[in-house]
Parts: C-alpha cells; structure tokens; sequence
C-alpha cells in the first residue's frame, strides 16, 4: 500500500504554470530571482511546519503558545529530521532525535541552555545542567540511571513550556507546590526513597503558603527557595540556619548570639527548625514559647524563667501596641487629628518588629531597653489621644453652655415680647 504524504504544499504562485518539457523557463529579473532564492531559503522551515502538523497537530497546538514558539524554535530545533520531507520517512535520517532516557532530555534540553551565546538574549544562566548534575534528582538519574527522577520535562512540561513568570507556568511561584507535589506528594514513589509524602501537604497549612497563595506575595518561600531549583538538595542540619537566614538575615545574625548557637555548632540543636519545625512553619506567637522550650528544657526551672521573661516583655508590648492602635483608629472616625500619632504608631511597631527579633537571642538585658522605648512611644500616643479628647470635652461642654445660654435668652425674649403684647392691648 503507497503512503500518501498527510499534507503537501505547493510553493507556485495561484494563476501560473510551470513550464512544459523542454520550454526555458521565464526570465524572472533580479526581483524575481531574490525573491526564488529567499522563498527557497524558508521552503525547509514552512515545509517543517506543515510536514509535523499532519501527524503532530495536538502537539503543534501545545507548542504554539510556548515561551520556544515565541523564540521562534520549531520542531527540527529539538528533534532534527528532514524538514523537506512530509511523511514518516523523514525521522528517518541521521540526526534525528526522539529522547528515549530522561538522561537524553537533560542532555537535549542543555545544547541549547549550556549556550552562553544562546542564553544571553534571555537573560538565562547556562550552568544549570552542572547545578542539576548535583541534585538529588541528578545524582540519581547520572549516577544511577534512575529513570523516575525529575528531569526537566517534569518540572517544565514539553511542548508547553511557559516562562518562569507566565501565570500558567508550572514553574510559577504559586504553582511550585503543585508541581513539586505531583513526585513528592506520591506515597507509593517517595517510600522507594524512603521519603516522606507529606512534605507539601504540610507546606499548604504554612504561614509561608499563605502569604504566596493567599496573599499573593510573590517573595514569599516556596520549595525551591528553601531546597533550590535546578541543583535541588535538602539542607543539612548545620545548612538549614544558612537557607533560613537568606530571608531572615537578622534573625540569624541575633541568634549566634544566643546560647543556642553553641548547641547548633555542636550538632545537638538544628537552629530554626527545632523551634519553628520546617514544612509546617506557622507564624511566631507566643504560643510557640509554650510549645517549644519544654521540649528541651521541661526540667529546667532557670531556662522557663528566662523564657516567661521573654514572653511577657513581647506580651506587655504587643499588647500595648494593640491597644494604642485601637485608640487612634477610633480617635480617626470621630475625626480628630491623628497624623502625629499615626507617625508616633509606626516607630512603636519597629521598635516591636526590633523586639520580637530580638528574642533570638534569649537575652532578656538586650531585649528591655528596647522594650521600655515601644513602651514610651505607646505612651505618648496614648497620652496624645487623651488630650485631644479631653480638649473635645471642653470645646463640646463650652458650646453646650453657650447653647444654653442662646436658649435662655431667647425664651427670655418671648417673655418680654408676650408681656409687651398684653400691656399694648385696651
């Protein structure tokens, strides 16, 4: 049975023939013969094209909006082939490529993003076949042929591949979770590497999730901030303050101040984690005084008093914080003048900001004078809104008297004017 190619195309202008047997073709001029030899240049690409597209039109339709497409990459840029022929046959040449390992692709992948020149247009880095290579996934897959690791294609779709900062991307920051998740939240996978299946689950009840997923802040940490992206490894005990501190620099710098810091040097005490955990981190309260510190010092009656030190002086002042923002809120509806005390609110919230990070440190002496300053702005504005509320009282009480008094003198005019009245009647 003869194959009959799924679609052609013809280059020939509508309206005109070719010439018969043995007729000199027409003299076409130096327009006419740029024009053959640049339509001869682009036969290839739209003969490509079409050729694909009679057997790979589901795949064309997921190509056309890809971040490639838009490049102007087209099939033969990773598969190869001959893109004059329009059938089957043109797998059928050297060079023509259909990764068959996942090896392959990361390999396929990296001619093209292991090219400086290539890559410079986009602004890309072209080391991260090296960082993969590093990689859990990549040290499995290389070292050990592991044909169930992520390799690009599962992280970055095939056909589809979007920019890092396209909504729909797969790599977008709020579909990292998902796509992390379609390999890491697996049981039946993760218990062939004895890893746990709830990594991500854990992760969506986060504080960290809920300022990426809810609050839309695009800075907010995801999987590969903490693990990487191309050369994705879990921090190690002594790493972990490291990954933390990239976000939380001062924290990490105040808590190498802290008894703590000698624990963690040591190995017996994993910096943040002990205390905050890792996938589920929730936002610090001080609850977390309550739940954390007797894990390790239940029996210690010197490390609890130090804590309720520190707990209370962040207590007292959130509290006091809390109240005085309350108070010039409700001064604001009733519309008095509260820009200096909003002024004065904001340095009392940086001076808690300075406190809460300062607990890291577990030093009580640090943390009070800072303390005793919120406290004192907290008082001003306090002190602020009372006596704008005691000068309303005034000016209201004054003007009920001169009310009053308006009240008293027209009722002591109708009387004069009712007894003139009768006096001027016979």
């Amino acid at each position: 049975m003869k194959l009959t190619p799924p679609c052609s195309i013809s280059l020939e202008p509508r309206g005109e023939k070719r010439p018969s047997a043995g007729q000199a073709p027409p003299s076409l001029g130096f327009v006419g013969t740029l024009a053959a030899l640049i339509g001869m240049a682009m036969a290839p690409a739209r003969a490509a094209e079409v050729s694909c597209l009679g057997c790979h039109e589901e795949q064309q339709k997921l190509f056309v909006g890809s971040a490639h497409a838009q490049a102007g990459l087209s099939c033969p840029d990773c598969h190869g082939g001959d893109p004059r022929v329009a059938s089957e046959s043109a797998h059928n040449v050297p060079g023509f490529k259909r990764p068959d390992t996942k090896q392959e692709i990361a390999e396929s992948c990296a001619r093209c993003h292991s090219d400086v020149r290539r890559m410079n247009p986009y602004g890309l880095p072209t080391d991260q076949l090296e960082r993969y290579k590093t990689s859990k996934h990549g040290e499995q897959l290389f070292g050990h042929g592991d044909q169930k690791v992520a390799t690009c294609t599962d992280c970055h779709g095939v056909h589809d591949i979007l920019k890092v900062r396209a909504p729909q991307s797969r790599t977008h920051p709020t579909h990292i979770p998902q796509t992390c998740g379609r390999c890491h939240s697996d049981a039946k996978l993760m218990s062939q590497y004895q890893l746990p299946a709830d990594g991500v689950a854990k992760y969506l009840t986060s504080y960290h999730a809920q300022l990426l997923l809810e609050k839309g802040d695009l800075s907010a940490p995801s999987c590969i901030t903490c693990h990487g992206n191309h050369g994705a490894v879990p921090p190690g005990a002594k790493e972990v303050g490291q990954v933390c501190g990239k976000c939380h620099g001062r924290q990490r710098e105040l808590f190498e101040q802290s008894p703590h810091a000698q624990a963690a040097a040591a190995g017996t005490f994993s910096e943040c984690v002990s205390c905050h955990g890792h996938h589920a981190i929730q936002k610090a309260t001080a609850d977390l005084f309550a739940q954390s510190c007797v894990r390790c010092h239940a029996q210690e009656p010197k490390s609890l008093a130090r804590r309720d030190v520190i707990a209370t002086l962040i207590h007292n002042v959130q509290g006091a914080y809390e109240h005085a923002t309350a108070r010039v809120k409700e001064a604001t509806l009733l519309g008095l003048a509260t820009e200096d005390q909003q002024v004065l609110l904001q340095e009392a919230k940086t001076q808690l900001t300075q406190l809460e990070a300062l607990q890291h440190t577990l030093l009580p002496e640090q943390m009070q004078p800072v303390a005793a300053r919120a406290d004192g702005i907290v008082k001003a504005v306090i002190a602020g809104i009372d006596g704008q509320e005691r000068n309303e009282r005034w000016k209201h009480l004054a003007l009920a008297v001169c009310w009053g008094f308006m009240l008293a003198m027209a009722v002591i005019f109708w009387l004069k004017r009712r007894e003139l009245g009768q006096k001027e009647k016979p």
